[in-house]
């Protein structure tokens, strides 16, 4: 119990009471107000006389949300309990509620009833101040928690003092406790490197803090992440580390981008440096902004001479400087290029080129072009050759045949453009070219043909044609002509040119040429037409044996009458509209009929009776040879045989057939021949096939088998022509023949009573010594027949006797042979 001083006034605690600066009141058992201070009418608001003599209930009370654990009527109201502290807010009946820190105790009796003293104190003020402090520190603690960085705390020894949910599953736990029970030592267990953990405490203890540090982490799974960390360093008031604050962000996303552009500039860089093609970068300006090494070794510049400057200036030739402005508009407008140019080395010399552009395009504007130049010179080189090769001789170097229509194209639409231009075509062919090139062999053939090339061009201009269209033919475009003579005057230097002689592998040769010349040009419509009458012109003049010969439609005419000549023989084969004629061979004593030689005829339904020397030579040049000798041995061994089954006298008579050096050429005669004597039933001797010389020597060894294959058969072998060949008499020992025919320009030809006389006795002597049976044609006096006689020929045929004539007609001959005797008959009719 505090006993007071005596020497304190009597009122000292009244006065207490009434002036304290926190309120209070007193009240008694029943919750009435005895006496409140100055400073519980200035808090609550309540003048003392509304508040004293009345239950403190109805004048104040805690406020309604406070929900305080004494409520109304608790021991808030109650003297009897212990004395007690507690802060609460209370208000006035009537006034704003107010924070405070309200404590009662006991003071006294007052008539048998406990006196308490309530005392409030206003802490509204600290109330605010502690509710800015929450406020302050639930953001605080919602910005730690809900950040999206990691934040953390950490000793410097690499514990973790505190962390944020975010930096756990960041490092891939599910919450920050089973972070921090993890990591016991960051420096090793998070780090990748561990140094990193060096390297950043030795930045922060440099400089209080660190930005940006990057590093390769792993997470808990093991999986290595990338983050960079912001910290710095908490101090003491005496300078000492506490520990280490920050934030942290995953990176990885970052840093994985950041080495795509890596690599990507790497593999960009690369190729600009080390590409083989020559690339440029300008800018908006025209001028280079970068070139790569192949760059400088194609054009010989050095990027860093030429940086900054205009590239026209450099590899852009005259000529070409507005081919360039229009690429670069075409590129600019948005539109890739690629082109075949020329650009200009250092050294003054162009390379062609293949040029690519396309603009650069970055923050939606084209900030510059590439250009990409590849040199083709090789390509280019290897083109023209090809294009050399496709329109050039190989052997000549002369133009071909294509490049040749193509320029005969264009002189003839220049002649229908121009009224004053003359040009005028020639055909040259060579005359023994073949004998050359199988006696002397191909390389004496290609030499020739070389040396031919080289006198053709020595005697035309540079702006005429020379060509070689095939073989041993070549064609030439005189142009720009002012007369006939102009003309003619080349074609003779030509044929002068052409017939010099020419030595060739050691040999001297001097095979001429024939040359076709078409000079109204202007008439004509085609090319191909021009060169098909020059065509026609050379063959006329190698037949005729001249040098040359200029082309007229009198030439065509006879080439389509040839044409439709030959038409109409294939279709004669098909419609049987050939015939065979039969001249009489008869014995040059008795005057007796001994055979036949079976001449075709050909009775056309239009032109009438076709003469052979019309179409023989045709029936050889087409091949038509072939179907023609078969129909001619087939129909004269019939004939024969019915002859024979016709008249018994006939039995011992042969028919004698030509056969051509085509025939021999090509298998199968030997094979057709033993077809139709067994088909016919003709006896093998009955049938002659006549030969000529050219036959046996155009290949000596085939026709020698197959005569001997006819021979076996019991066919007999005559020579044609005999004394007109120039070939070795050798063959007669050699080759199973049988008959010699003298040609009939030793019997009826001019010279018939001088040398040709001598030549005819040679010959039988020859033949006699030989055993072989002598024949001569072309009989048709007496005294021819007399000299015959004198000279012990053989047989004769001729007109003497008679004319080639029909079967019929052969048929009646036979029987008048019969009926006459010895034939003298016939010769009696001859005459």
């Amino acid at each position: 119990m505090l006993h007071s001083s005596p020497d304190l006034p009597q009122d000292v605690f009244r006065r207490i009471f009434l002036n304290s600066p926190n309120a209070a009141l007193i009240r008694d058992a029943n919750g009435l107000v005895v006496a409140v201070n100055a400073a519980f009418e200035a808090l609550f608001g309540a003048e003392a006389g509304d508040v004293v003599g009345r239950d403190l209930r109805q004048a104040l009370r805690p406020a309604p949300e406070q929900d305080s654990p004494a409520g109304p009527g608790g021991e808030v109201w109650s003297l009897c309990g212990s004395a007690f502290l507690r802060e609460t807010r209370w208000a006035a009946s009537d006034g704003a509620a107010v924070d405070v820190s309200l404590s009662q105790f006991p003071v006294g009796q007052l008539c048998g009833q406990t006196l308490s003293c309530v005392i409030f104190r206003d802490i509204s003020g600290r109330r605010r101040a502690e509710e800015q402090l929450n406020a302050a520190e639930r953001k605080y603690r919602s910005i730690f928690e809900n950040a999206v960085e990691g934040i953390f705390q950490t000793t410097p020894g690499g514990r973790y003092l505190e962390a944020n949910r975010t930096l756990a599953r960041i490092y891939g736990f599910a919450s920050v406790f089973e972070m921090t029970e993890h990591f016991r030592d960051i420096k090793n267990q998070l780090y990748v490197d561990p140094r990193r953990r060096d390297d950043f405490v030795r930045l922060l203890a440099a400089h209080d803090e660190v930005h940006n540090f990057e590093s390769a982490i792993r997470k808990k799974d093991g999986a290595v992440i990338w983050i960079s960390e912001n910290a710095r360093v908490v101090r003491d008031a005496a300078g000492n580390v506490l520990y280490y604050e920050g934030t942290v962000v995953d990176i990885t996303d970052r840093k994985r981008a950041e080495d795509q552009l890596a690599a990507q500039r790497a593999y960009f860089d690369q190729l600009f440096a080390n590409s083989p093609q020559a690339i440029a970068l300008i800018d908006m300006h025209r001028n280079i902004v970068d070139a790569n090494q192949a760059f400088e070794q194609l054009f010989g510049y050095k990027a860093e001479e030429i940086k900054g400057f205009g590239m026209r200036t450099y590899i852009v030739p005259e000529h070409l400087l507005a081919e360039c402005e229009s690429t670069r508009h075409a590129i600019l407008s948005g539109k890739p290029l690629v082109r075949e140019t020329f650009r200009q080395h250092r050294d003054g010399r162009l390379i062609p080129v293949s040029m690519i552009g396309f603009p650069i395009d970055f923050d939606g504007r084209t900030q510059g072009i590439v250009y990409i130049y590849q040199d083709i010179s090789e390509r280019k080189a290897f083109e023209e050759q090809i294009t050399h090769q496709a329109f050039h001789d190989a052997l000549t170097g002369l133009p071909n045949r294509s490049l040749f229509a193509d320029r005969l194209d264009r002189a003839l639409t220049r002649g229908k453009r121009r009224g004053d231009y003359q040009y005028a075509v020639l055909m040259i062919d060579l005359n023994k070219f073949k004998g050359i090139n199988d006696t002397l062999g191909h390389q004496a053939g290609d030499q020739l043909l070389i040396e031919v090339s080289r006198r053709l061009l020595a005697c035309v201009r540079t702006m005429d044609t020379v060509a070689r269209l095939g073989g041993d033919e070549f064609a030439v475009i005189l142009e720009e002509l002012k007369s006939k003579k102009e003309v003619m005057t080349v074609v003779e230097r030509i044929g002068t040119a052409l017939g010099k002689p020419y030595v060739l592998c050691g040999s001297t040769v001097t095979p001429g040429a024939s040359i076709g010349i078409v000079l109204r040009t202007k008439e004509y419509e085609s090319a191909e037409d021009i060169l098909r009458d020059a065509d026609i012109a050379m063959y006329r003049a190698k037949e005729s044996g001249r040098t040359s010969m200029i082309f007229d439609r009198q030439m065509h005419q006879e080439i389509v009458e040839a044409i439709n000549l030959e038409a109409d023989l294939r279709a004669a084969l098909e419609r049987d509209e050939l015939l065979l004629h039969y001249q009489p061979i008869v014995d040059v004593q008795s005057g007796r009929i001994e055979g036949f030689e079976a001449l075709v005829r050909w009775d056309h339904p239009d032109r009438g009776l076709v003469p052979p020397v019309r179409f023989i030579p045709l029936a050889e040049e087409t091949g038509l040879i072939l179907p023609l000798g078969r129909y001619v041995i087939s129909e004269a061994c019939r004939q024969m045989r019915d002859w024979q089954l016709a008249m018994p006298e006939a039995a011992n008579l042969s028919v004698s057939v030509n056969v051509s050096c085509r025939q021999f050429v090509k298998d199968g005669l030997v094979d057709h021949v033993a077809g139709v004597l067994a088909e016919t039933g003709l006896a093998p001797a009955c049938l002659k096939l006549e030969i000529t010389e050219s036959v046996l020597m155009h290949d000596a060894q085939h026709t020698a088998g197959e005569l001997n294959r006819l021979k076996a058969l019991g066919v007999k072998i005559a020579i044609d022509d005999f004394g007109t060949g120039y070939s070795s008499l050798s063959y007669l020992r050699q080759l199973p023949i049988d008959h010699l025919k003298i040609d009939r320009s030793f019997i009826s030809g001019d010279d018939c009573n001088g040398e040709s006389q001598e030549i005819v006795k040679s010959i039988i002597a020859l033949a006699r010594s030989l055993g072989l049976t002598v024949i001569a044609e072309g009989v048709e006096h007496q005294d021819q027949l007399d000299k015959l006689r004198f000279a012990d020929c053989d047989k004769a045929q001729g007109f003497m006797f008679s004319r080639p004539v029909d079967k019929d007609a052969a048929l009646n001959l036979l029987r008048e042979a019969v009926n006459g005797g010895c034939g003298c008959g016939m010769q009696e009719q001859a005459k």
